[in-house]
């Protein structure tokens, strides 16, 4: 009986922290696809450093992403027509009581521009 009772009770544990973090968790897998899709595309993009914040923005505000802004991103100039997208983040979880998780992000593409 005490064998079931302690199974239950990890299994809750861990449902809760996959409840608790999943949503995180998934926030960044959208940010990495919204820079990903920035890197991607077929045409450079012109404008520079600020035509791709503006970019990253809007599509962070259709995929309602509210982890992060497009000023959080780092955006560094590297080659002729080459940037460096970085993002780097934390982001601070309550799982219960007194006990909070604190996850880290990063994420860097290359995007062409001209």
């Amino acid at each position: 009986m005490l064998s079931i009772l302690v199974i239950l009770s990890l299994v809750i544990f861990f449902v809760t922290l996959l409840f608790k973090l999943g949503p995180a968790y998934m926030g960044f897998w959208t940010i990495k696809s919204v820079m990903d899709n920035v890197a991607e595309q077929s045409t450079p993009i012109s404008g520079g450093a600020r035509e791709i914040a503006n970019q990253i923005g809007k599509r962070l505000d259709i995929n309602n992403v509210d982890q992060v802004s497009a000023k959080d991103f780092k955006i560094r100039r590297t080659g002729e027509n080459l940037y460096e997208v970085t993002l780097d983040y934390e982001q601070r979880q309550h799982v219960f009581f007194n006990i909070d998780t604190v996850l880290t992000f990063a994420y860097q593409v290359e995007v062409k521009g001209q």
